[in-house]
């Protein structure tokens, strides 16, 4: 099936931050979402951990400020976002263990600039590729989200 891109003016607004869903949900301060918890308001950005959890710790890091790409960014907050972008991985390191880390800064589909964490173990079904996690669907317990949620923020500090 194949995707076609929205309207270049509804396009063009979100670039320009106009009705951008990202912003809303950052200006809401709501902890919880169908897309995910709250770990942490780290120096540039928001952690959330994504409800789909086929692959353990799968988070998103979201830049409190809307910017299209991270090459819009001042150097000094690149900086910071990148630092929060490491700290996050680290974090999502100690607490699940995976053989490997992704990164993905995409933003096809809403032009405010976030990052897929991925982490990635041995046996998953897509070794050399990237993980479309849109193809697998895991959701846990309310409280299982939250004891991860918890052991992410320890890990954080």
């Amino acid at each position: 099936m194949a995707l076609a891109w929205m309207p270049p003016e509804k396009w063009d607004a979100l670039i320009r931050g106009e009705d951008c869903p990202m912003c809303v949900e950052l200006a809401s301060g709501e902890q919880v979402n169908q897309f995910g918890y709250t770990i942490a308001q780290l120096e540039m950005s928001v952690l959330r951990l994504s409800v789909n959890q086929f692959s353990p710790g799968y988070c998103v890091l979201i830049c409190k400020q809307h910017v299209p790409e991270p090459y819009h960014l001042s150097p000094a907050d690149r900086n910071r976002f990148f630092e929060d972008m490491m700290r996050a991985a680290n974090a999502l390191e100690q607490v699940y263990h995976p053989a490997k880390m992704n990164f993905q800064i995409l933003g096809n589909a809403l032009p405010h600039l976030h990052c897929h964490i991925t982490p990635r173990y041995y046996g998953d079904p897509a070794p050399g590729m990237p993980l479309n996690l849109a193809e697998y669907d895991k959701r846990l317990s309310p409280d299982v989200y939250q004891k991860q949620v918890v052991a992410i923020r320890a890990e954080l500090g």
